[in-house]
């Protein structure tokens, strides 16, 4: 009995030794994992909505009265600039080519005569052979031999014209409508439109730009919007267009009531995908972004005053206070709080507090090297 009485004593007085050893030690430093802050491109994105539009849009009319005879298309087609389209029974418009060409012949047949008639007259008049009325009369049928070749020569040129106008041929190409009008109506000017030509590659897509974010994006200069802006456009089923767009150019005046500019871009549009008064969503940014810090999206915490980060110097932990950019799923821009190269906390943030003393260890996510 007295010898465990004894050992329970010397066991009792043991416990403060080794617990006053713990308390005058150092705490015991656990291994966290960091990495250090990276650099990576942000570029800013803007979505509006857009409307897709023709660079070149025709409709055909007829500009003379005739029977419509051959319709050289299909509802549908796409047609190549200088494909006939229409044929009009041309019979009395090349008839009236034929007359207009006799009647210019004969003026310059009475146009010779006149300026020989006028030629003789006039040196008889110099020797006194002639009267001076005989001399004016015939260089006053000169004068109206002359006015009747232009009439004339007016007559033929506009009955060509008309004749040129019984075929319609496609000013562009592009995809035709269907016809308003088929073989065998009677057409005049006034019938209206046969039918439409719509351009449709290459395409435009229009869309409204914030004054704002112009001049904070592109400098508000339309050279810089040209090169420096990458345009995609995703389409009614949510997918992106297979092609990007180019700036074409602006509008000439601002938007007051929404104080925005109309751009309008150009789009190959090779397998005609994009049809003319669709709606899409735009989505503008720069082709290259500007280079900010950016650290792992495990690194970032948040409470009610702020999102921020540990911060690790000297093995020790820092609270730091950021403010967060765009994220992706493997990075988390830093608009302002960090630079590059400094060391964070990626993983185990859990486990530390700000003034704790840690064992760095490098996150293979991050790298040592601070690049991404």
């Amino acid at each position: 009995m007295k010898k465990l009485i004894l050992v329970l004593a010397a066991f009792s007085l043991l416990l403060p030794v080794h617990a006053q050893g713990r308390r005058a030690g150092q705490s015991v430093k656990q291994k966290v994992k960091v990495g250090k802050v990276f650099e990576t491109q942000n570029i800013e994105t803007r979505r509006v909505v857009g409307f897709v539009t023709t660079v070149s849009r025709v409709e055909l009319t007829t500009r003379i009265s005739a029977d419509l005879e051959k319709v050289g298309f299909k509802d549908g087609d796409l047609v190549k600039a200088g494909q006939m389209l229409y044929q009009f029974d041309d019979i009395r418009y090349a008839a009236a080519v034929k007359n207009a060409e006799a009647k210019l012949a004969e003026v310059k047949a009475r146009l010779i005569y006149a300026e020989k008639n006028y030629a003789r007259t006039n040196e008889l008049y110099k020797k006194d052979a002639a009267s001076k009325d005989a001399m004016e009369t015939t260089l006053s049928t000169l004068a109206a031999c002359r006015a009747e070749l232009l009439a004339a020569e007016a007559n033929l040129v506009t009955a060509q014209d008309d004749l040129k106008h019984t075929r319609i041929y496609a000013p562009i190409s592009g995809r035709i409508g269907a016809t308003n009008y088929t073989v065998g109506n009677y057409l005049t000017p006034s019938s209206g439109v046969l039918a439409t030509i719509i351009q449709s590659q290459p395409i435009r897509v229009v869309f409204s730009m914030s004054n704002r974010d112009y001049a904070n994006m592109f400098g508000g200069r339309e050279d810089n919007l040209k090169k420096e802006a990458r345009i995609r456009i995703r389409l009614a089923n949510g997918s992106y267009f297979d092609e990007d767009g180019t700036v074409e150019f602006i509008n000439n005046e601002a938007n007051q009531r929404t104080d925005s500019i109309q751009i309008y871009s150009r789009f190959a549009n090779k397998a005609g995908r994009l049809i003319p008064n669709n709606a899409v969503t735009v989505e503008l940014s720069h082709k290259i972004g500007k280079l900010v810090p950016a650290v792992l999206p495990s690194a970032i915490m948040h409470d009610a005053e702020s999102a921020y980060v540990y911060v690790v110097k000297n093995n020790k932990i820092e609270r730091r206070n950021v403010e967060l950019g765009r994220s992706t799923a493997d990075a988390q821009l830093i608009l302002h709080g960090l630079e590059k190269g400094e060391l964070v906390v990626t993983d185990g943030t859990h486990k530390v507090l700000p003034g704790t003393e840690i064992i760095p260890e490098y996150d293979a996510g991050a790298g040592k090297d601070g690049v991404k």
